[in-house]
């Protein structure tokens, strides 16, 4: 009876064990099930997200701050393969260091650049604006040699509307877009001077132009677009 007992408690005892096991065993099979599948799904998402970065063959992308972030590129350039690759409150500094998501994975074939006004508002010195916006247009060159660049003059504020304009200037716009102009001249590139479309005739930007003095209405956009549509075609 006693050996018959203890016999009986070792196969349970075993049988226990192999439950376990099996439970074990199921559970990290189930576990790095999960995490294939997460994995897998992390992967796909990556590619995903790749996809959208893998915009059309010869695209337009405009490069800059908040004049072009808010410039509604499909509405005044409808059907053509505009990319905006503005970004509010950025400088040239900043741009120099995210070329690569801002400008080389969308590879394209013109290149629209407006920036400046934002280092101007951070005291930056007129000569070290210039000077990091010829490194982008060198960099853009360097990379990108298919790329054709044009350089947009800075645009106009107008102090008088608000205080949004800060310690921004138009003497110090009219110069910095004076350098720009002749270094596209020295090499060989297209300078826009929305500038002098935009300027009333004291030299401010037209009050109908815009709302706070430094950022562009819809009427003001409509002026850079109509100016812009002669170098999309």
């Amino acid at each position: 009876m006693g050996v018959s007992m203890t016999k009986q408690g070792i196969r349970i005892r075993k049988a226990l064990y192999i439950v376990l096991w099996l439970g074990t065993l199921f559970s990290l099979i189930l576990c790095l099930g999960i995490a294939f599948g997460f994995f897998t799904k992390e992967k796909i998402v990556t590619k995903e997200v790749e996809k959208e970065v893998q915009v059309v063959p010869d695209n337009y992308l405009f490069l800059g701050d908040s004049l072009t972030d808010y410039f509604d590129l499909e509405t005044y350039f409808p059907g053509q393969p505009v990319v905006n690759s503005g970004i509010a409150g950025n400088t040239t500094d900043q741009i120099l260091t995210s070329m690569k998501t801002r400008v080389y994975d969308y590879n394209p074939s013109k290149i629209f650049l407006l920036i400046g006004t934002n280092d101007l508002r951070d005291g930056k010195s007129q000569e070290a604006v210039v000077q990091n916006i010829e490194e982008i247009i060198e960099e853009i060159q360097t990379n990108r040699k298919q790329a054709e660049i044009f350089v947009e003059s800075l645009y106009p504020v107008n102090a008088s509307v608000s205080s949004t304009v800060g310690v921004r200037s138009n003497a110090t716009i009219q110069n910095i877009n004076a350098q720009l102009e002749e270094y596209c001249k020295e090499k060989n590139l297209t300078y826009i001077d929305l500038y002098a479309k935009l300027q009333d005739e004291q030299g401010n930007l037209q009050i109908q132009y815009t709302a706070d003095g430094l950022h562009l209405s819809d009427a003001g956009y409509q002026v850079v677009a109509e100016v812009l549509q002669e170098y999309l075609k």
